[in-house]
């Protein structure tokens, strides 16, 4: 299962939970076109980071869980004046 998205920050951006089914969480990646080590996958964790709590999903709650890291993200950015 994937989801993909496109940002300004990271540009083209594929979320994934490989090991996660309909029933069982898995961790969540990001592959990212540019910024943040990009064209490396990278696990998200909470508050729109890339260190700390590491998110999970299932399969049905893949998409829902990356939106609401963008805007986590986002919120962060904004916050910091970015």
């Amino acid at each position: 299962m994937q989801y993909k998205t496109k940002t300004r920050e990271f540009g083209e951006v594929t979320f994934y939970a490989p090991a996660a089914t309909e029933d069982y969480c898995g961790y969540v990646w990001m592959d990212a076109e540019r910024g943040y080590r990009s064209n490396e996958r990278r696990q998200i964790c909470a508050g729109g980071f890339f260190l700390g709590d590491t998110l999970t999903a299932t399969q049905g709650a893949l998409k829902k869980t990356a939106q609401a890291w963008l805007r986590q993200r986002r919120t962060w950015q904004r916050d910091e004046g970015m």
